[in-house]
């Protein structure tokens, strides 16, 4: 039985799933969501306590996501020629630390932008 997984389809895998993630972000990015809600958007405490501040954790979370993955292409062409065998995994694993950077990077410009009540702090 031959290897499904050859080191070059694991480059394909790897960026398959990074167009996924892209096809994501671009959706999040073109259809924001328009009301506070629980199941659609960048949702968090900080985001949900005013309309102002979900509109704008909505609009600067899908552009960090949309950039992010748009470098995360180069990580499955890196690790095609460090470590081939692993491609999918490292490529899914390093894929979530940049997600938590949204996360991150979201909460800081909300922080930075809004009270702890929602609203504007300028």
């Amino acid at each position: 039985m031959p290897n499904q997984f050859t080191d070059q389809n694991q480059l394909y895998i790897a960026l398959g799933y990074c167009a996924f993630m892209l096809f994501l972000a671009w959706l999040l990015k073109k259809f924001p969501p328009k009301k506070i809600n629980h199941l659609y958007g960048y949702r968090t405490k900080r985001s949900m306590k005013s309309q102002l501040a979900w509109e704008s954790a909505n609009k600067y979370s899908s552009l960090v996501f949309f950039n992010v993955c748009l470098y995360s292409f180069l990580i499955p062409m890196v690790f095609y020629f460090l470590y081939p065998q692993l491609n999918v995994l490292i490529t899914i694993v390093i894929n979530t630390l940049l997600l938590l950077y949204v996360l991150y990077a979201t909460e800081k410009y909300l922080k930075t932008r809004f009270d702890t009540q929602g609203n504007p702090l300028h």
